[in-house]
């Protein structure tokens, strides 16, 4: 496996690590935040850390995507990655004063399992080519998985 199928490898599983840390942050935080109260202080329930979480996905993402489409060249993991991300941008634009804070951590909740999916697809249609990451030139499976 070449230094470039290694990369790409990482920033999908990177980038589903992260979109499973929004899913498990926008619905744990309310029950911590109930528990234990001084958590509603922190960066944790915070609108900035879905701010923060966005600026690592959004490069992250377009990265491996990126990367991913030109190996297998099947637009599927692009289509739900860009879904995905527009999702999560509209959801911090929007944020919880136009929202409600459960309408925010619903869109940013199916935003991030929208783009986790992406990767998912993105993943196996690579390894269906053989090769993750690679700059292969043949085009690729555009068959859905």
């Amino acid at each position: 496996m070449s230094q470039i199928d290694k990369s790409g490898e990482s920033l999908d599983a990177v980038a589903i690590g992260i979109s499973a840390l929004c899913v498990v942050h926008c619905l744990a935080i309310p029950v911590l935040v109930v528990l234990f109260p001084i958590i509603g202080g922190t960066l944790l329930a915070n609108h900035a850390f879905h701010a923060l979480l966005l600026l690592l996905v959004l490069p992250t993402s377009t990265l491996a995507l990126y990367l991913g489409y030109r190996r297998h060249r099947a637009p599927r993991a692009l289509r739900f990655g860009v879904l995905g991300m527009a999702i999560l941008i509209l959801a911090a634009l929007l944020g919880p004063e136009v929202l409600s804070p459960v309408g925010e951590r619903v869109t940013t909740s199916v935003g991030g399992g929208v783009l986790a999916l992406a990767h998912f697809i993105n993943l196996r249609q690579c390894r269906r080519r053989g090769s993750a990451y690679g700059s292969g030139s043949e085009p690729g499976d555009i068959s859905t998985p």
